[in-house]
C-alpha cells in the first residue's frame, strides 16, 4: 500500500515498543522511507529487566543512531499537528 501511496515519510505509533514498533521502524527505513516515530504514540509494559520509561528512551537512542539512508525522526503528537 505504501509503494501506491508513496508518502513523503511513514508516522509509527502504537503498541509494544520492542517489538511491534521497532520492527516497523527497521521495515520502513529498509524499504527506503523516511520515518518520523510519534514519541508519545508508543508505549509497552514493564519488562521482568526493564522499566517503561528505560525501554522508551533505549529505543529511542536506538532509532536515532541506526546507521540508515534514510531519516529516522521522533516527534510528539503535538508537534506533528501543530502547523
Amino acid at each position: 500500500m505504501l509503494d501506491v501511496l508513496a508518502p513523503d515519510r511513514v508516522l509509527i505509533a502504537g503498541w509494544a515498543t520492542d517489538f511491534c514498533a521497532d520492527a516497523t521502524v527497521r521495515s520502513a527505513v529498509a524499504d527506503s522511507d523516511h520515518v518520523v516515530v510519534v514519541g508519545d504514540g508508543h508505549t509497552l509494559s514493564d519488562r521482568p529487566h526493564l522499566d517503561v520509561a528505560s525501554a522508551i528512551r533505549h529505543h529511542s537512542w536506538i532509532w536515532h543512531n541506526l546507521i540508515t539512508r534514510r531519516s529516522i525522526g521522533i516527534e510528539t503528537a503535538t508537534d506533528l499537528l501543530d502547523p
